[in-house]
């Protein structure tokens, strides 16, 4: 009995054995016809795969004349906003200087109102400032924890992102707190918000609902004004329709028709999506990008134009739609 338990071990180990052997081989046999490690991490064909999608041209690049670029908005009359380490530049919209404001520190996202009153995000609080670039209010702190990434306003509320408490807060105009958006809870449907690091970006669309991005679900989430949860679209994939890396999308904008303008970290892109979360275009591939750039934020303005904050080259590059030739 013994010696038939090791014989059929032996013949176990013996199978096994050539089984890795003439696997290994095959792999290698095969990575040098092809001349590549099968075992290699390759985005490359990612990134090529997206040529065909692209259907914007970049047509412009503009210098705030800024160290460190934070955060862009677009104000109703087409101005542009962009922060820096103490001040939020302010240029026309050709491009030109037309003022400045001074910030008593960093200010990480911005919004404005569409009487060009400027909501303005630092690490734990928002201040606002009159059109003439006076500061006519300063919010209470949210927290210790707080970290802020995102504004959004609507014509009575303003929505604040704050990825270090893993919540949306909303705010009346006067800066009273009126709710908590997106708490995980399973009575109502609502997942809660997987923020693995700062990115963490809320808009408001033409019909007045919030959006945000959860970006550990690598989705966007919708809710309604007072916060009940109604849809969500978005799903991870390395093909250029999904979201992928560990948290993505990083900022969001919502065009006047209802798309969605989306930027990533890791596979640095810009697309497109329309009101169904159907990707309808690439703005710009990861090739049209410097190699590790992050806090791609978003903004656009009335004629459709989309506007792409990069930290890297320390310029905003606007993209129209349509393909020079």
């Amino acid at each position: 009995m013994k010696n038939d338990r090791l014989l059929v071990g032996i013949i176990i180990i013996v199978s096994v054995a050539g089984i890795l052997y003439f696997g290994i081989r095959a792999i290698t046999e095969n990575s040098k016809k092809d001349g590549e490690n099968p075992f290699d991490y390759n985005i490359e064909k990612f990134k090529k795969s997206e040529k065909g999608l692209v259907h914007y041209s970049e047509v412009r690049r503009l210098d705030p004349g800024l160290q460190r670029l934070h955060a862009i908005a677009v104000g109703p009359d087409n101005k542009v906003y962009i922060s820096g380490e103490d001040s939020v530049v302010i240029l026309n919209r050709d491009g030109g200087p037309h003022s400045s404001i001074k910030t008593p520190g960093t200010v990480f996202c911005l919004a404005v109102d569409r009487n060009g009153d400027l909501y303005a995000g630092l690490k734990d609080h928002v201040e606002v400032y009159d059109a003439k670039g006076d500061k006519t209010a300063q919010w209470e702190s949210l927290g210790e924890r707080a970290i802020l990434t995102s504004i959004a306003v609507s014509r009575e509320s303003v929505f604040v992102a704050d990825a270090g408490n893993f919540i949306v807060w909303k705010f009346d105009k006067s800066g009273t707190k009126q709710a908590r958006i997106g708490e995980k809870n399973k009575a109502k449907d609502i997942p809660g918000f997987v923020i693995p690091s700062a990115y963490f970006d809320v808009s408001v669309d033409p019909d007045g609902f919030l959006w945000v991005v959860n970006p550990g679900r690598h989705s966007l989430e919708n809710y309604t004004a007072a916060g009940g949860f109604r849809t969500s679209w978005g799903e991870y994939s390395m093909e250029p329709a999904g979201f992928c890396g560990c948290c993505n999308p990083t900022h969001m904008a919502v065009l006047e028709d209802g798309s969605f303008v989306t930027s990533e970290k890791g596979i640095a892109r810009v697309k497109v999506y329309n009101r169904l979360g159907e990707l309808v275009s690439v703005v710009a591939a990861p090739d049209q990008f410097s190699e590790g750039v992050v806090g791609l934020d978003l903004a656009v303005d009335s004629s459709g134009r989309i506007y792409v904050l990069d930290p890297k080259e320390k310029v905003v590059r606007i993209f129209e739609k349509g393909v020079k030739k």
